[in-house]
């Protein structure tokens, strides 16, 4: 993996050395500190023999931001090391597992050309129908490296009509050798026509060639796609965006899929928003190809004074293209946070999942749900939080049952 941090280092090095030479430049550097105390009581998400264990974390980090006229940059960049009390062949401290970042830099914002190099480096779940829990770090998960280069020149043919033509490379490598590194090219052209201020339509196609290191899950794909965008007065937004996608593999399998997306957002007060959004489309999975992934999701945004709170119904539906192979998921969230005072916040979350995975050589009916509650402290540049999780997962197959309970307990000082 040698192209692993190309965003950070430009980010940062434009962002210490070109602010003493333009005037209009805005800088922001701020590191921070974070060390937290866990104890899990079944660290490896059993059903029989749990093993529970302290965990802790050191997490030194940054936040850089820089702004001219022609870069706007933003990076977040830490290190996140782990050291588990009675398993410390866990311990997570090798350079590859420890990286955490966020990082985007934009060149030439707001011209006909722009380039937008991105980089994520994350911790994420490999195959969906294996045991997981999005806060447990070992199982059924890796640390990926994301990459992408994406040039764009605009083109004007009047006030109201462009023809965009655009180049995207995306690069992900997982540091699990179970996650498939994948490459790809993507070309793509698109005209759009604005009818007014409120609405503007477009029509796009796109030709991508994916490379991966599992031979059988290379190929390549042409998209046709025609949507709009509206504002419905100040209340409403809607879009919408349909196509065709055909997918030849370079072993002459082939398939095709109608894709498409729709979403709404309707301000039903000042307070309070509805959303919608639904899709049909290809995409990459780290462990088995492509799927053709139909999702949607109803949800409520609120916000007033002190108060926030979101919740949403969602349904997913994942077909393996070149596995026997369905996962469908749906089920409930909902969070809400108060700030009490000037320096205590209180947050509840929860969520009920059911999910079946059916394959060929077995299925699987999981019900699952997650409670979780913590309690902020913020002074000045320090915060403290204390955070409890509880989350049972049920399964017709019973090796895949488990119970977990999480207490975390951490501070963090920001300079």
């Amino acid at each position: 993996m040698s192209f692993r941090l190309p965003v950070i280092c430009v980010a940062s090095v434009l962002a210490l050395l070109v602010p003493a030479a333009d005037l209009f430049a805005e800088f922001e550097f701020h590191p921070r500190l974070t060390v937290s105390e866990e104890y899990n009581d079944n660290l490896y998400l059993n059903e029989d023999n749990e093993q529970e264990d302290w965990i802790t974390t050191i997490a030194p980090g940054l936040q850089l931001l820089y702004r001219n006229r022609s870069i706007d940059a933003s990076v977040d960049y830490s290190l996140q090391y782990e050291f588990y009390k009675n398993n410390d062949d866990e311990n997570m401290d090798q350079f590859k597992d420890i990286q955490r970042a966020d990082a985007s830099v934009l060149f030439f914002g707001g011209r006909p050309f722009t380039l937008q190099i991105t980089e994520t480096i994350t911790r994420d779940q490999l195959d969906d129908s294996e045991r997981y829990a999005d806060y447990n770090e070992l199982i059924n998960r890796s640390t990926v490296y994301r990459t992408s280069v994406s040039p764009q020149y605009r083109l004007s043919l009047g006030q109201t009509m462009a023809l965009v033509f655009g180049y995207t490379y995306n690069n992900t490598e997982w540091v699990d050798r179970r996650g498939d590194d994948t490459q790809e090219h993507i070309g793509r052209v698109s005209l759009e026509k604005e009818l007014s201020s409120m609405t503007t339509l477009f029509a796009a196609y796109a030709y991508r060639v994916m490379e991966s290191d599992a031979s059988e899950d290379e190929f390549d794909r042409s998209d046709y796609s025609l949507g709009f965008r509206h504002q419905v007065g100040k209340r409403t937004s809607i879009g919408a965006e349909a196509g065709f996608s055909n997918v030849e593999y370079d072993s002459g399998y082939e398939t095709d899929s109608t894709t498409w997306s729709a979403d709404g957002r309707y301000q039903l007060s000042a307070a309070l928003a509805a959303t919608l959004t639904v899709s049909q489309d290809f995409t990459v999975t780290a462990t088995d190809g492509l799927t053709k992934k139909r999702q949607a999701a109803l949800g409520l945004e609120y916000q007033k004074d002190t108060v926030s709170a979101d919740s949403a119904v969602f349904w997913s539906n994942s077909r393996y293209v070149r596995l026997d192979r369905e996962d469908t998921g749906y089920g409930f969230r909902a969070g809400i946070s108060n700030q009490f005072s000037n320096y205590f916040t209180g947050h509840l979350n929860g969520e009920l999942e059911f999910a079946e995975y059916q394959e060929s050589a077995m299925d699987e009916d999981v019900y699952r749900y997650t409670l979780g509650a913590a309690l902020d402290y913020s002074y000045r540049r320090f915060l403290v939080s204390c955070e409890y999780r509880h989350r049972v997962n049920n399964s017709d197959m019973d090796a895949n049952d488990y119970t977990n309970n999480l207490v975390t307990l951490s501070g963090t000082v920001r300079f």
